[in-house]
């Protein structure tokens, strides 16, 4: 029982430092997409908005999926001889 209790433990605060990090990432996501991207003539002309917290949280999310590397390094093979 006491061990379950420290795994619980142990997970609600990676979960929550996990969460913690994302929302630190977002902030220069949403302050770059706001003002950088978003000025008046791109609002003007293509009708870009502002954009949330929330949307940037998730904008970085899904970024960070999409461009996540899959590929794995295999050792290299020994040289015979």
């Amino acid at each position: 029982m006491e061990t379950l209790a420290k795994g619980l433990g142990i997970a609600v605060l990676v979960v929550t430092l996990v969460f913690t990090i994302a929302a630190i990432m977002a902030f220069p996501t949403m302050w770059l997409m706001n003002y950088l991207f978003a000025t008046s003539f791109l609002q003007m002309v293509f009708g870009i908005s502002q954009i949330t917290f929330w949307k940037a949280f998730w904008f970085n999310f899904f970024a960070g999926l999409a461009l996540k590397s899959t590929t794995t390094s295999f050792p290299s093979t020994p040289k015979s001889g």
